[in-house]
């Protein structure tokens, strides 16, 4: 904006960066490696969360992730309401174990 007039008096500098800027350009530490599970079904991540009250097709409100730890591999099943979850879980483990 100072290039093309529009900002008048305005000197700015390398040392007039705000504390906030600095910090995010710092190079993080990295973490130490983690070990996955290799066995079936040893290890499963799972979130169960909303749409924002807004409704899909179908119906649907709520969502469900099942993460498995050894693959990576994510399945996201579509709920009417959270009490369905235990019942989405186990179809879940029957199609794993498949």
């Amino acid at each position: 904006m100072k290039d093309i007039g529009l900002l008048h008096n305005v000197t700015i500098s390398d040392h007039d960066k705000c504390e906030i800027c600095v910090e995010s350009k710092f190079t993080m530490k990295s973490c130490k490696s983690v070990q996955r599970e290799s066995e079936l079904l040893e290890l499963i991540y799972s979130d169960l969360s909303d749409f924002k009250n807004n409704l899909i097709r179908g119906g649907k409100r709520f969502y469900i992730t099942f993460n498995y730890d050894c693959s990576r591999y994510t399945v996201v099943y579509l709920l009417r309401s959270k009490d369905e979850a235990f019942e989405i879980f186990l179809k879940y483990k029957l199609e794993v174990e498949n």
